[in-house]
C-alpha cells in the first residue's frame, strides 16, 4: 500500500490530482491510500512520517510549499516530495529539500503519469531493503530508507533510526555487510550515513534527517560526489 498525500489550497487542483492518482493506481494495478489537505498547516499538525509520496503545491497562504517541505525534513528526510507550481522556476528551490520532481500546472494526466511512475519506482526500491535486527531478545525488521546512520562503539552497532535507536553487538564491517545492497558509506571511523537520507553538507558535517555526523577530511569529497549522484539517480 503506497500512502499519498496532495497538499493544495484549491480544491480543484486536490481533484484533479487524486483522480489521477486513482486512474494510475487501476492502470498499474497498485494499492493506493489518498488524503488530502487544504492547507500546509494541516499537513503539519502532528505531523508523523507516514507517507511515501507527498505532492505540495508551492503557493499557499500562511505556509508555502517550499516552507511545508523544509519543515518536513527536519523529522523525515525519506517522503518523496513533488512540488505543484503555476511557475516552473520556483520549483528550483525543491533541490534544498531533495524534491524529486515537479509538476507545471495546469497538469495533464501524461506528465502526472511520468512523475509518479519515477516516485512509485523509489517507493518499491526502498521497500525492497529490509534489516532484520534482534536486541534484547526482540527481533525487528527495519527498512534501510528508516536508517539515518550507523553508529559503531565498544563492539556494539547503534542503529538511529525514525522509529528509534537499535543496538546490537557487531563491528562496522558487519555492519557495511548488512547494509551492501543499500547507498551507505563510512564518513569516519566509527559512522556508516544513509547516503539516500542526507539533506545537508557543512563544512565537516553532514546533515541525516535529525542527527548531524562527523565526516573525516579524507572522506568528505567521497560523500559530497555520493551525494550529488544518489540525488541525480532519481530526477
Amino acid at each position: 500500500m503506497t500512502m499519498l498525500a496532495i497538499v493544495d489550497d484549491d480544491a480543484s487542483a486536490r481533484a484533479r490530482l487524486a483522480g489521477f492518482a486513482r486512474r494510475y493506481m487501476q492502470e498499474n494495478a497498485e494499492p493506493l491510500e489518498i488524503r488530502e489537505y487544504s492547507s500546509a498547516v494541516d499537513l503539519l499538525h502532528h505531523y508523523k512520517p507516514q507517507y511515501d509520496i507527498i505532492f505540495l503545491d508551492i503557493e499557499m497562504s500562511e505556509v508555502d510549499g517550499i516552507r511545508a517541505a523544509h519543515i518536513i525534513r527536519e523529522t523525515d528526510p525519506t517522503t518523496i516530495l513533488i512540488f505543484v507550481t503555476n511557475m516552473a522556476q520556483l520549483a528550483i528551490k525543491g533541490y534544498e529539500v531533495e524534491a524529486l520532481d515537479f509538476i507545471v500546472k495546469p497538469i495533464d494526466y501524461g506528465s502526472f503519469a511520468m512523475v509518479m511512475h519515477r516516485a512509485s519506482q523509489r517507493v518499491e526500491r526502498r521497500r525492497g531493503q529490509t534489516l532484520s535486527l534482534t536486541a534484547r531478545g526482540t527481533t525487528q525488521i527495519v527498512a534501510f530508507d528508516r536508517i539515518g546512520y550507523v553508529e559503531v562503539r565498544n563492539h556494539y552497532i547503534t542503529y538511529h533510526t525514525t522509529e528509534g535507536d537499535i543496538t546490537v553487538k557487531g563491528t562496522l564491517a558487519q555492519a557495511e555487510e548488512a547494509l551492501r545492497q543499500g547507498n551507505f558509506m563510512r564518513c569516519n571511523r566509527w559512522y556508516l550515513i544513509n547516503i539516500d537520507n542526507v539533506t545537508g553538507i557543512d563544512g565537516n558535517r553532514v546533515t541525516v534527517g535529525d542527527w548531524t555526523v562527523e565526516v573525516s577530511r579524507s572522506k568528505k569529497q567521497e560523500i559530497m560526489r555520493a551525494v550529488t549522484l544518489s540525488m541525480g539517480a532519481v530526477r
